[in-house]
């Protein structure tokens, strides 16, 4: 047996450590910042669907004599967290060559503290057989699981610690702002919002704000610049707000909402006739300067 544990304290909180290692892009993208590559291995539909089980992520370095192997073994509830699951991160295989022997079993915890995360790494060997030490040998693996800790570590640390833009749409045109009541979920169901929505890992916030105003909206805009600050909306996110005009010719734009039940357009004296989300609200104030300047 080569039992071994690793600890690190990120500042997070814990079920973000925890849902942080259970998506796939956290493994692609942020392991870069701690001087790696890493994939997940075999055809996703959704390169930012949670891990399954079964998955393989190849874990590569520059200087490494050859790839890390992981087999996610459990995934807890087999899908997105939900309840106590939330803190429960993935548990893991380090595999011998392509996806072959497992040499050992790495459990990951997490658990609240006053002063952040504790985020624990707990190595179990062998998981072949009672005693048996994998064919690599003792030293070998022991090299190998501590790497393995460290990877695993940075990369938490690194993408716990990312933020996640949430970009809203001023749309705007005749001294006028576009606004669109929610539908879902059910406790903000009927309140009004800046339409937008998820920057995607990697994507920049404007194209987000295009794609989202299309997909929601079907409204093309050509993108003109940040208002206001950003509004913290916890978990490490943010919303950030840009403004927009309708792309072509505004007299011709059609609106067909996918996710709102109603729009309006709304001049600066008519932005407090409306119950806005506390987030939106925020943001009024710079909505009515952007309107009184005339920018359409």
């Amino acid at each position: 047996m080569i039992p071994l544990r690793a600890t690190a304290l990120i500042d997070a909180p814990a079920d973000t450590v925890a849902r942080v290692l259970r998506r796939a892009d956290v493994w692609t993208r942020t392991a870069r910042a701690v001087g790696v590559r890493a994939r997940v291995l075999g055809n996703r539909a959704d390169p930012c669907a949670p891990l399954q089980d079964g998955d393989l992520i190849a874990v590569s370095g520059a200087r490494w004599a050859r790839t890390m192997m992981f087999r996610v073994r459990e995934v807890p509830g087999g899908g997105p967290p939900d309840g106590d699951e939330r803190l429960v991160p993935p548990t893991l295989d380090l595999v011998d060559g392509d996806g072959g022997t497992p040499l050992c079993r790495i459990r990951l915890f997490v658990a609240g503290t006053p002063a952040g995360t504790l985020t624990t790494v707990d190595v179990q060997t062998p998981v072949h057989g009672p005693g048996r030490i994998p064919v690599v040998g003792r030293q070998v693996l022991r090299r190998r699981v501590l790497r393995a800790e460290r990877t695993l570590l940075g990369i938490a640390a690194v993408a716990a610690d990312e933020v996640t833009v949430v970009v809203a749409g001023a749309v705007v045109h005749d001294r006028s702002v576009l606004a669109a009541r929610r539908t879902r979920p059910a406790s903000l169901a009927g309140r009004w919002e800046l339409p937008g929505g998820k920057a995607e890992p990697g994507e920049r916030e404007t194209d987000a704000l295009v794609r989202e105003l299309r997909e929601e909206l079907a409204l093309d805009v050509d993108v003109l610049g940040r208002i206001g600050p950003d509004v913290d909306l916890g978990d490490r996110t943010v919303l950030r707000c840009l403004a927009a005009r309708p792309a072509g010719d505004p007299s011709t734009v059609t609106i067909a909402p996918t996710e709102h039940d109603q729009l309006r357009w709304l001049t600066p004296d008519e932005l407090d006739a409306v119950d806005w989300l506390d987030a939106d609200r925020v943001l009024l104030p710079h909505l009515r300067a952007l309107l009184d300047g005339g920018t359409q």
